[in-house]
């Protein structure tokens, strides 16, 4: 069985559907989704539809908490809260009432699935070193978990506590766990801007990466005539470490006196 797992499409459509259309080109039987459909991009209901169309196990993300939630954590910052209230406006009360009763984790036949750690899965622990993913392995119960949150390709091991970045191949052998983040469909967070997914061959007993090309442009401008915030176009177009730059670049010079 090939399942696609995917995890923090943010709201980006034409991620969304380049991946399905390659997860089916790649013999994807059944997909799994580990949370954050909405936040930052412009069709939050159209991917919680997609989503739901699918039938597949699904995890809550810390976006699909807070637009489904009484109130926005004071925590959370400018840009991601601007995008919440909008997402929020933009969400049937059906589809509000879904993701708030997505649970936390799961365990989908011989693996476990959750949006950010199987410890304390409702703080959002962020896991992107070896250090934090001990925690998460004292409450691992299987061979292999999946996990997003961190918008990167990564995954760690109990043999000799590896971490292993940017991966293309993931054998599943030996004695020893694995933790695998999916990456990100709608907002990857490196260098390379195409849509993330993984495929496990519970066959094979291996995950692939996969990094999916698609229409960049279209998403960027449905996140302009939206009225969101420009760093949400931004971040899918280039690397974050530009993005201050790209910010004041687009600053009108400011008039002078007469």
């Amino acid at each position: 069985m090939k399942y696609g797992i995917i995890s923090d499409i943010h709201a980006n459509l034409e991620a969304l559907t380049s991946v399905i259309k390659d997860a089916n080109e790649q013999g994807v039987k059944r997909f799994i989704c580990l949370g954050d459909i909405v936040g930052y991009n412009a069709n939050p209901a159209a991917c919680v539809d997609i989503i739901r169309g699918l039938n597949c196990a699904v995890v809550k993300g810390n976006h699909d908490a807070y637009a489904s939630g009484d109130e926005i954590p004071e925590g959370v910052n400018g840009r991601a809260r601007a995008s919440l209230e909008w997402t929020r406006d933009n969400l049937r009360p059906a589809q509000v009432e879904w993701l708030k009763n997505l649970p936390m984790s799961r365990r989908v036949g011989t693996m476990e699935i959750v949006h950010a750690s199987l410890y304390e899965p409702e703080n959002w622990h962020y896991v992107v070193n070896g250090i934090e993913a001990i925690l998460h392995f004292h409450f691992q119960k299987t061979r292999v978990c999946f996990f997003g949150h961190i918008h990167q390709q990564i995954y760690f091991s109990t043999e000799a506590r590896r971490t292993n970045r940017d991966f293309e191949k993931i054998e599943l052998t030996g004695e020893h766990q694995f933790f695998v983040n999916v990456g990100s469909v709608g907002q990857p967070r490196s260098d390379d801007k195409r849509a993330e997914y993984v495929i496990l061959d519970t066959v094979e007993e291996c995950v692939e990466s996969r990094k999916v090309e698609y229409d960049i442009e279209s998403a960027c401008e449905k996140i302009r005539q939206a009225g969101l915030p420009e760093h949400n176009a931004l971040r899918l177009q280039i690397p974050d470490d530009e993005i201050k730059q790209a910010m004041l670049d687009q600053l009108e010079e400011p008039e002078l006196a007469s």
